[in-house]
């Protein structure tokens, strides 16, 4: 319940006329009670606002032999599409290759270029430095397998300076990638029993994320939830378990689906409930179609973000479609709202009247060359 202020404890006596100055208490307190439950509902009606459901993924210049200019332009076509808040990545394999020795240069500059747009970022640690896997393992795996135990302090390290050097900036992150999935340690993406190594990594994200930085946001989880996972909510009551409880602040998924797969946002919050973990956030780290191209796209893209932004899901409070620009794979144009050069495509154009909805006068769309 929202505390009334002194000049609001005034608008409601102010709202009973004369009554007051009668001495009609009854009618005071009416009234009193009367403006409590409005400030109530508006203070509903900002909390079902969510900014930060309009979110972008950033596909990155260095992943496509381009440079910083790639980058900008991203973020300038995000602006323009009205994108809150987009992805960040400090993978750890890229920022210590060696032992002691940092680079953050892509980083520092990604930040500084959202920051200058007002664009959010929530970014991804994990992704374990070379010389830190387990023995044996390829590096090319190194998004597969956490650190060895002991340099388990190394990553403690890595995760403090992440939080610590962008605090105030950047103040969200996501510990690992669909660890339920193909991005952990068996092959053939059979990894959905094994929540006990997991959690015990995201714990140890979790307070050392917290030591850089106590305000930051973490979210656990990042969970491959697509249409033809049943009953990915398994993973997360494993998670429990195994201790993750009071070790996270946000529970990530990707239900990916036609047009979302929507079981599992309600199956994913429903074990939170029971948990005790309700008043926690539901993040949608990515979300989106690989046939983009098209007003079918555009049409799921609408329902989607007008759902979301319902009373029914107000517990989601980021959702992040997967990318600004088609996926970096040779012969593919998949998942972009805009295709390479960053012509808006017509599901960007849905994206922007969802997300700009709410503003006096949407921004004109135009090709990234205007």
């Amino acid at each position: 319940m929202t505390k009334l202020t002194r000049r609001q404890l005034l608008a409601g006596a102010a709202a009973v006329g004369g009554a007051a100055a009668l001495g009609s208490a009854s009618r005071l307190s009416a009234a009193i009670e009367a403006e409590k439950i409005q400030l109530k509902i508006r203070d509903n009606a900002n909390d079902r606002k969510r900014p930060l459901l309009y979110g972008a993924g950033m596909i990155w210049g260095m992943w496509l032999n381009r440079g910083y200019d790639y980058d900008n332009r991203q973020m300038d076509m995000m602006k323009k599409l009205g994108v809150t808040v987009t992805s960040l990545s400090l993978d750890w394999v890229d920022r210590e290759k060696v032992k002691g020795q940092w680079n953050w240069d892509y980083p520092d500059h990604a930040v500084k270029e959202a920051q200058k747009r007002g664009l959010k970022q929530f970014a991804y640690v994990g992704n374990t430095a070379a010389w830190a896997l387990p023995d044996g393992v390829d590096p090319k795996n190194s998004y597969r397998f956490p650190p060895q135990d002991k340099y388990t302090d190394d990553f403690r390290r890595y995760c403090n300076e992440c939080s610590k050097r962008y605090k105030g900036k950047v103040d969200m992150f996501q510990f690992w990638n669909e660890p339920n999935g193909c991005s952990w340690v068996n092959d053939g993406c059979s990894n959905g029993h094994i929540q006990d190594l997991y959690t015990k990594w995201a714990k140890i994200a979790y307070e050392a994320l917290k030591d850089g930085n106590p305000d930051c946001k973490v979210a656990v989880g990042a969970l491959d939830y697509n249409s033809g996972v049943k009953d990915g909510y398994k993973y997360i009551e494993g998670m429990y378990k195994y201790g993750i409880k009071g070790s996270y602040d946000a529970i990530s998924i990707h239900p990916y689906g036609d047009p979302l797969h929507w079981e599992a946002v309600s199956d994913t919050y429903k074990v939170m409930k029971d948990n005790g973990d309700g008043d926690k956030e539901l993040w949608i780290t990515e979300w989106g179609y690989a046939n983009s191209k098209g007003e079918d796209a555009a049409d799921m893209c609408r329902q989607v973000l007008t759902k979301l932004a319902s009373p029914e899901y107000h517990y989601v409070t980021l959702a992040n479609y997967l990318c600004i620009t088609d996926l970096p794979i040779e012969g593919k144009e998949e998942y972009g709202l805009c295709d390479r050069e960053l012509n808006p495509r017509p599901i960007a154009r849905a994206f922007q009247e969802c997300a700009q909805g709410r503003a006096s006068a949407p921004t004109p769309m135009r090709t990234s060359a205007d």
